[in-house]
């Protein structure tokens, strides 16, 4: 993964920027979610516009293959984030915290 600026633009909803050092963890987010659904729509209309699969990418692969390397850094450390989470969960549950 690459290094974290601080005081890098994070767009949290259309249009709307924030200094990623000034983010809440729901800030990113959303920011992840508005990532996610420009790449899905991209990827779905490529999809569409190529008919059958005749050996080209899906539509996971075309998600990915459009991704700045920060957007892809941004969504696998979300996705850490997450499963520490439910680990954590996991563990109080079980009363081995």
């Amino acid at each position: 993964m690459g290094q974290v600026d601080p005081e890098e633009s994070l767009e949290i909803g259309r249009g709307v920027f924030k200094r990623l050092g000034d983010c809440t963890a729901s800030d990113i987010e959303s920011a992840i979610r508005l990532i996610a659904q420009r790449h899905i729509d991209r990827a779905w209309i490529a999809e569409q516009a190529g008919g059958a699969d005749r050996g080209e990418l899906t539509i996971a692969r075309r998600f990915f293959a459009d991704a700045t390397e920060a957007e892809r850094d941004l969504i696998a450390y979300w996705q850490m984030v997450k499963l520490v989470e439910e680990a954590y969960s996991d563990n109080k549950r079980q009363g081995t915290d």
